[in-house]
């Protein structure tokens, strides 16, 4: 019988999940050609930011209260936002400017974590002339820096871009992949060489979505499960139910398990329609109270909010994205890192478990004591890192309390109340 109160999040993981809030910045050729999955044969000259300002993304996201933030070096078309030495298809061959380079600097300096997102599926490598996508070639022992790996072209092609990626442009809190594939050609993936390269040059750089330390969360609309399990049920090596399953680790899945692992989830959204900069679309970003309920969703769901921030065709964030993101960063502070003092009126509930012991409960209530009777508010399954619980209506309660209902072991939890004026 595996224990699943016994499994502990990596320091990596512990860390990752602590930082709530990620930043996601699409940018590239689609943000010129008003597309979002670029075709790969796009002429480079078409990338020409006309004021390029990676400093103003960070002091954005800073400002925001971001911890971190994920570039498209490469998306599906293949073009890069570095002068990589391994084919001209980049900013190398006509912009001049290394973006990735500009982008981790200026994070160094605002102290911001810096990611980047290489895409497998490579469209240009699909199309050009003696692209390696797909190209039915054999693997071959091939040699990455100081390291050897038995892969073909494309393989060894990526593994190419990661060694530069991870050497250049340190230190990468993150390494995104993808698991989209807009290619018609059959290519499979090194993934194991792929994760030994990046464990290697980057021990501390979390590998998700498709990587070994944080899953999707299933959807792109903002939300986590209302049960979200962080200790993931494996057989043969692959998780038990799939990432778009309504429950991922509940008893059903638990008891085809023959591995239990720390996997937690990542909730990826935009915060306009589209992933890449549109001008139709500078009248939808989201409002602060949509904001919000993603973050209670996300964060307040044992999740990490991965918030996409596309920038213009200057190479800046558009003034609609950057109002909206200073209102949300200045609500979280206020409605949610502030609590209420009791009595005083509330309509969120906050519980936070000390996941570095592991997740343990499985089921909880909250009660509220209102003119000298304590009224149960709510009840809940799952907590993890922080579970946030929006009340109908306001209360005045001179306490609130938690009960746990049913736990995996022992555990420590908090309790803190707010509120959201925001919260229809």
């Amino acid at each position: 019988m595996i224990d699943p109160s016994a499994v502990r999040p990596s320091a990596r993981q512990l860390a990752w999940q602590r930082q709530e809030l990620t930043a996601f910045v699409h940018f590239g050729p689609n943000t010129f050609t008003d597309l979002e999955w670029g075709t790969g044969l796009e002429d480079p000259a078409v990338f020409a930011p006309t004021d390029l300002d990676c400093s103003q993304w960070v002091d954005t996201l800073v400002s925001a209260g971001f911890k971190s933030v994920i570039l498209t070096a490469k998306h599906h078309d293949g073009f890069c936002l570095w002068p990589s030495k391994y084919l001209s298809h980049s900013v190398g061959a006509s912009y001049g400017r290394d973006v990735v380079a500009e982008l981790s600097a200026a994070c160094r300096d605002g102290g911001l974590g810096f990611g980047v997102y290489l895409s497998p599926a490579d469209l240009y490598q699909e199309k050009a002339p003696g692209g390696y996508y797909g190209n039915g070639s054999t693997a071959v022992s091939s040699r990455i820096g100081d390291f050897t790996y038995v892969v073909d072209d494309y393989n060894r092609f990526y593994l190419q871009q990661l060694h530069e990626l991870l050497t250049s442009y340190g230190p990468i809190a993150e390494v995104w992949l993808d698991g989209a594939n807009p290619t018609s050609s059959a290519q499979t993936y090194a993934y194991d060489a792929w994760f030994d390269l990046i464990r290697r040059l980057a021990p501390d750089a979390t590998i998700a979505i498709g990587g070994p330390d944080v899953r999707w969360v299933g959807n792109e609309d903002g939300f986590a499960r209302e049960t979200e399990w962080s200790v993931v049920p494996f057989a043969q090596g692959e998780m038990v139910a799939a990432q778009t399953a309504p429950a991922v680790a509940g008893p059903a899945e638990l008891a085809q398990a023959d591995e239990l692992r720390w996997y937690p989830a990542e909730v990826d959204v935009s915060i306009r329609p589209g992933w890449f900069y549109h001008a139709s679309e500078d009248s939808a970003v989201k409002s602060l109270p949509e904001l919000l309920d993603i973050y209670r969703k996300s964060v307040g769901r044992n999740a990490v909010l991965l918030l996409n921030i596309p920038p213009d065709r200057r190479g800046q964030f558009a003034a609609p994205d950057v109002e909206a993101l200073q209102a949300f960063g200045a609500a979280v502070r206020d409605y949610y890192e502030t609590a209420v003092p009791l009595p005083g009126a509330i309509n969120v509930i906050s519980l936070r478990e000390d996941i570095a012991a592991g997740q343990q409960v499985e089921s909880f209530a909250v009660d509220a004591l209102i003119d000298g009777t304590w009224t149960e508010l709510a009840q809940g399954t799952t907590i993890g890192h922080r579970r946030l619980l929006a009340l109908d209506t306001p209360i005045t309660p001179a306490d609130v309390r938690f009960r746990i209902l049913s736990a995996r072991a022992a555990c420590r939890v908090t309790l803190s109340v707010h509120y959201d004026p925001t919260i229809a």
